[in-house]
């Protein structure tokens, strides 16, 4: 290789370098689609076969009875723990009243 050689290289990798950092600022973010370049693009109804939507959605029915019946047991240990609930009332004193001194 002689010095001509390797001067084009270095000019090929710069104008590699400098184009590269073109396409990604300015191609990428203002002509691109955005949202199938992060993978955010809506699919379509035929893209999910019936059966897994319908397994998706016994799926969600069963989690959301689920929690349906955890809420249920919750409120019914807390009204075993405390029939009646009580009020609990803030002092209606001086925040600075534990530092007072008793003499």
């Amino acid at each position: 290789m002689s010095r001509v050689d390797g001067r084009k290289l270095v000019a090929l990798a710069a104008a590699a370098t400098v184009g590269a950092i073109g396409v990604g600022t300015i191609y990428l973010p203002f002509m691109a689609d955005r949202d199938k370049l992060r993978g955010m693009f809506e699919e379509g109804e035929e893209s999910m076969p019936e059966g897994a939507r319908r397994e998706i959605q016994a799926i969600a029915k069963a989690e959301a009875e689920q929690q349906r019946q955890l809420q249920q047991h919750q409120t019914q240990q807390q009204l075993e723990e405390d029939p009646q609930p009580q009020r609990q009332r803030a002092s209606a004193g001086s925040m600075w009243s534990s530092f007072r001194r008793n003499s």
